[in-house]
């Protein structure tokens, strides 16, 4: 889940540069302009060089990939460290505490930062490589010199996916040897090619099982959506929860019983697991659920929580402001001029394009991973919460001005009054991990009279409560799973009927 989270992060920065760059638009009269230049030429190149769009866009690109692959790399290190370090601790002792996610996260995410860098350039650098040498050369098509590079580098594109794929098979176990072996950087790296190489059938079993499940899974929902199932969301829960930790412990094992001083890994028949699962799983869920409609509701009325649920309510409303503006100023009148009808829903989200039930679970799912990746992601000192929490809030400010107020309280309203309170709440328990993740990180002591410590009783450090918010926050956001699953099914089998009576059209 902290792999999503680290997703949300960085699709956070990326959103909030778009906010920005849209809101400065609007705010400049220059919004409509750009929207109409789009919907009749394109983006092109003329459109970038004009330096009303240019002068801003330019600095907010920059900006947000040097932030995101700055956060890709920090964040991955603490993300990557815990992940496998839970894993082998899980392996070792047969559990594992959400306090040990810090512990791992805090202990090795240096190592495992510099490691990321260091096996991403050396596994995708002469993919990396060819491509910018194709870009250039297609910038400069015009001279002999543009024309060769382009033709050299094309021929190239597929060796050099080759050598990165062959790369990657060897640079696999990276991460779990900094965990495992306690170094970094190029002693990892060297430390995985040698394990691969002593174990390369294991290795390559491993990597085809992987790209195999990987494709199974999207063919599945593929095939699904053409026949009315949408099931991405499905695909997508099944990644984050199942398939993912699944495959990475696995190679975790893999790697720690490759070396030569450990003890062959003893291999024994037993049942299969399906079993358990079936009958285990529905009921440990059912009780993790209960535990988490009983923490949320605690977190909600906390009177020491009231500064997380205003800041993200704010969030909210500020970007449901912002939309509205940006909607008035320009969108709105592009997305007319491009054929929106106002009042006119969305064809293909109802019966008999797809099935209600189904399609109120696809909701549910998207709707709770992505609350699950808010909450998560407040790690990031709060600030992912927040934007993401104002995106929301920005795209339903958009559709404000293209409808009428009853229209669009009967398109929103059904649904909206369990789902929008809830994704508030996923991001005040964010905001309130992130100022616990702050508090670790400038190292400030938990103080009797501190008005935000109010998770549990324990050592009065930051590390004990970050570990407490983190463990309230899984609970807060595993809790929301019922609120979720009835606003989709009322959005997809209910808000379409209410919508219809109130003038929408389908």
């Amino acid at each position: 889940m902290l792999g999503t989270a680290l997703s949300v992060i960085e699709q956070s920065i990326v959103t909030t540069g778009l906010i920005v760059f849209l809101g400065t638009l609007a705010m400049n009269g220059t919004l409509s302009g750009l929207l109409t230049q789009l919907s009749s030429r394109g983006l092109t190149l003329s459109l970038l060089q004009n330096s009303s769009y240019s002068s801003l866009l330019i600095p907010i690109a920059v900006i947000s990939t040097i932030v995101v692959l700055l956060t890709a790399i920090l964040g991955g290190g603490f993300v990557y460290s815990s992940e496998y370090g839970v894993y082998l601790e899980a392996w070792n002792k047969d559990k594992a505490t959400i306090g040990s996610i810090v512990e791992h996260g805090s202990r090795n995410w240096k190592r495992m930062a510099w490691t990321l860098l260091l096996s991403n350039l050396i596994t995708w650098g002469p993919l990396a490589a060819v491509f910018l040498a194709l870009l250039a050369s297609a910038l400069n098509a015009n001279s002999l010199a543009g024309l060769v590079g382009f033709a050299v580098s094309s021929n190239l594109i597929y060796p050099a996916l080759a050598a990165s794929l062959l790369i990657a098979l060897f640079t696999v176990y990276s991460y779990p040897a900094v965990v495992i072996d306690n170094v970094s950087g190029l002693k990892a790296i060297s430390n995985s090619f040698r394990a691969a190489g002593r174990n390369l059938t294991a290795t390559f079993s491993y990597s085809v099982v992987r790209v195999l499940f990987q494709f199974f899974l999207v063919l599945v929902v593929l095939m699904a959506g053409f026949i009315g199932l949408p099931l991405s969301s499905f695909g997508a829960a099944i990644l984050s929860f199942l398939l993912t930790p699944i495959l990475h412990s696995t190679k975790t094992m893999i790697y720690y019983y490759s070396k030569p001083e450990v003890q062959e890994m003893p291999f024994e028949l037993s049942n299969p697991i399906w079993q358990d699962i079936s009958r285990q799983l529905p009921r440990a869920a059912w009780r993790k659920i209960k535990a988490g409609l009983a923490e949320a509701g605690r977190f909600v009325i906390g009177p020491r929580n009231l500064p997380f649920h205003i800041l993200s309510i704010l969030a909210f409303v500020l970007g449901v402001s912002i939309g509205n503006y940006v909607s008035v100023n320009g969108v709105k009148n592009y997305l007319i001029s491009i054929g929106y009808v106002p009042g006119q829903g969305n064809k293909s989200v109802v019966f008999p394009q797809v099935i209600p039930p189904v399609l109120g679970a696809d909701i549910f799912l998207n709707n709770w991973l992505v609350s699950i990746a808010t909450g998560l992601a407040g790690i990031g000192f709060g600030a992912p919460s927040f934007a993401t929490i104002l995106f929301n809030g920005f795209i339903l400010g958009l559709l404000v001005p293209l409808s009428t107020l009853t229209m669009l309280l009967a398109a929103i309203l059904p649904h909206g009054f369990i789902e929008i309170p809830s994704f508030i709440l996923a991001g005040s328990i964010g905001i309130k991990l992130g100022y616990a993740g702050l508090r670790r990180f400038t190292g400030a002591e938990r103080v009797a009279d501190d008005p935000m410590s109010d998770v549990g009783i324990g050592p009065a450090d930051s590390d004990g409560y970050l570990s407490r918010t983190l463990r309230q926050t899984v609970y807060v956001v595993v809790g929301l799973a019922p609120l979720f699953l009835i606003a989709g099914l009322i959005e997809a089998d209910i808000t379409p009927i209410i919508m219809r009576l109130f003038g929408w059209t389908f």
